[in-house]
């Protein structure tokens, strides 16, 4: 197995169960503290493989504040609406939601940077943007924010916005050369440390709970889903770029929807199989090159 094919394969198999391994968080800790717990621990390991392997972790007060842009969308608010979503809806559905990111990314180019995109990209769009829909067409057709389903559908677009507003950063800290390791703990550790100033602020319940399902989906999450997952994906990016590498994204929802059919017991019908099978062709047109 070459190291390309490892790095892909090991990056799925730690970030496609990390959908249903957060329902294991859910419960008695409000889940902005366990996104916060994730999050501050993972940083605190990154940070310290930064200090040993002796990479950069000197940078000027403007890298610093768009550092803490990128952690507060991503390893903040991103997360936190996930783990919001993760309540209403079975975990395939929501990697289902985060499968839009691809389509989002195209169209906030086109409104931040005015990258008017090809005929190509604009069809992928459409027919993922519809396969969304014709799997949960009931869903919205008949929204209501009283519809916990439907409310965590909307959760869970939400979130993949704020996720796709937080690549548009780190494709920025990426165009001005800043190391992408130090700059992945620095922004796990301003994303938890701003959660954790909001949570004071709102006087959140801070507790812990000491189960062994908690404590095990919490190393997990920091260590694998985290650390591992994010560290496998930087080191993809390096070796294929990030256009071939973002096909993560596509295998990604089909490997949360097998693990929702093994243990949460989604039942598969025609309209989910025809939407995915939208989506997946929706985003591997977005992402040819030509």
């Amino acid at each position: 197995m070459n190291s390309t094919i490892f790095l892909f394969i090991a990056t799925l198999l730690c970030w496609g169960p990390t959908w249903y391994v957060i329902k294991f968080q859910l419960g008695n800790v409000d889940p902005m503290v366990s996104v916060f717990y994730r999050f501050f621990l993972a940083s605190l390991i990154i940070l310290l493989a930064c200090v040993i392997k002796k990479l950069p972790l000197k940078f000027s007060l403007k890298e610093h504040f768009y550092i803490a842009v990128l952690g507060i969308l991503l390893f903040n608010v991103n997360y936190v609406i996930f783990y919001l979503s993760t309540q209403y809806l079975i975990s395939g559905f929501v990697a289902l939601c985060f499968s839009s990111i691809l389509f989002m990314n195209v169209i906030n180019n086109i409104i931040f940077h005015k990258n008017l995109p090809n005929i190509k990209t604009i069809l992928g769009g459409a027919i993922g943007t519809m396969g969304l829909i014709f799997i949960f067409f009931d869903e919205i057709s008949n929204f209501t924010f009283s519809n916990m389903t439907s409310y965590g559908i909307f959760l869970g677009i939400i979130a993949t916005y704020f996720a796709s507003l937080g690549n548009l950063v780190s494709a920025h800290t990426s165009k001005i050369n800043l190391p992408v390791v130090p700059v992945t703990g620095y922004g796990m550790l301003y994303g938890s440390i701003s959660l954790l100033i909001f949570l004071l602020i709102t006087k959140t319940p801070f507790n812990f709970e000491y189960s062994l399902k908690y404590n095990l989906s919490l190393v997990y999450l920091s260590v694998f889903g985290s650390v591992f997952g994010f560290s496998l994906y930087l080191s993809l990016i390096k070796k294929i770029g990030s256009n071939d590498a973002a096909y993560v994204a596509i295998i990604m929802p089909l490997i949360a929807l097998l693990v929702s059919t093994l243990f949460e017991e989604l039942m598969w019908n025609v309209n989910l199989v025809i939407g995915a099978i939208m989506i997946i062709f929706g985003n591997i047109l977005i992402l040819k090159k030509n």
